[in-house]
């Protein structure tokens, strides 16, 4: 071998061991013409559409949720995974932004398997009171320990209530906790800290609520009923779609159920002006400060809605039951009352 031949396959060889592996997207948009806008993180790239196709290349340390937008600030509408290999995707410009119609690549039809095997999970009750939900997240969470995704997921599965605080520990230190936004990490940490002090079983902590006519609502204010309190936001939709499934419930279970709605909205206005529009038959009450609120932080309320399901002598009887299982849960408990009388 000639000292040039040489010199030029070591040239190579340390090339090759310094290039990193990167992404490459291939993309197309309809009904649009202008820059487009890749998002992730606090990272934000541009490039402008020819012929309705764009092109972004670049690397990344880990499994990222990733959009496209058409402005530098958008919101995540079209959104995919982001991992280093080439990704095709197809995107239209609706008002008031774009939105996804495919995508294709290795990540994201792993990702789209993982979501349709725990809906699975979920669907199937008794996959869901065995150990089936921690089992299945203990498998991916030691597959992708750093996977954006992925920890995402897990944060939800452990303040589901689904699994045990042992096993929400497992899955946690499992996975790359940086990953997750500090304030979802704070989420986490109230909602386990919920889970080893109140559970099902439990007696419900002492309650005041502030009611928007200057009511004041306990305990007291609702003896020999249940209660459900639903806490909830305006700007929360599956919160409002809640008070729709659980009229008819309300309705089934009259007078033994009752419902105090507690808006934690960082203003009262926002609550009064919805309630103006709708003809709820419940109570309904204000918490100031929100997630910060001292006593949503002691009962762990990280989302919403979140129900708390109470007995008439003060038992926490479910937490974050579903709407449809309200019935059952009261009906059980009564006839059980009634034969240990």
């Amino acid at each position: 071998m000639t000292k040039s031949t040489l010199f030029l396959f070591v040239l190579l060889l340390i090339c090759s061991c310094n290039s990193k592996p990167e992404f490459k997207i291939q993309g197309t948009i309809e009904n649009y013409e202008g820059y487009v806008f890749l998002r992730y993180g606090n990272y934000v790239d541009s490039t402008l559409t020819e012929d309705g196709r764009f092109e972004f290349t670049g690397s990344v340390e880990h499994v990222r949720n990733a959009t496209i937008t058409h402005k530098a600030d958008g919101i995540y509408s079209a959104q995919f995974f982001l991992n280093n290999e080439e990704i095709s995707l197809k995107t239209t410009y609706k008002e008031p932004f774009i939105r996804l119609v495919e995508v294709h690549s290795s990540t994201n039809s792993q990702m789209k398997q993982i979501l349709s095997d725990l809906e699975g999970i979920m669907e199937d009750e008794q996959k869901l009171r065995g150990n089936a939900l921690y089992l299945y997240m203990d498998s991916i969470t030691k597959l992708y320990p750093r996977n954006e995704f992925i920890a995402e997921l897990t944060s939800e599965v452990v303040t589901s209530d689904f699994i045990t605080i042992d096993q929400s520990q497992q899955l946690l230190s499992t996975i790359d906790t940086t990953l997750l936004d500090p304030l979802d990490l704070k989420s986490v940490m109230l909602s386990l800290d919920r889970q080893e002090r109140i559970n099902p079983g439990d007696p419900f902590p002492d309650f005041s609520f502030e009611g928007f006519n200057g009511e004041t609502y306990t305990q007291n204010s609702f003896s020999d009923r249940y209660v459900l309190i639903d806490f909830w936001a305006t700007w929360c939709a599956p919160c409002i779609k809640g008070f729709g499934s659980l009229l008819p419930v309300y309705e089934e279970l009259e007078g033994k159920l009752e419902v105090l709605a507690v808006s934690i909205d960082s203003n009262k206005e926002f609550p009064l002006k919805h309630l103006n529009n709708k003809t709820y038959p419940w109570k309904q009450a204000f918490a100031e400060k929100g997630f910060q609120n001292p006593f949503l932080e002691q009962l762990g309320v990280v989302f919403l809605p979140f129900y708390y399901l109470i007995s008439p002598d003060g038992e926490i009887l479910a937490i974050n039951p579903k709407i449809d299982e309200i019935p059952e849960l009261i009906n059980k408990r009564s006839s059980l009352k009634e034969v240990l009388k």
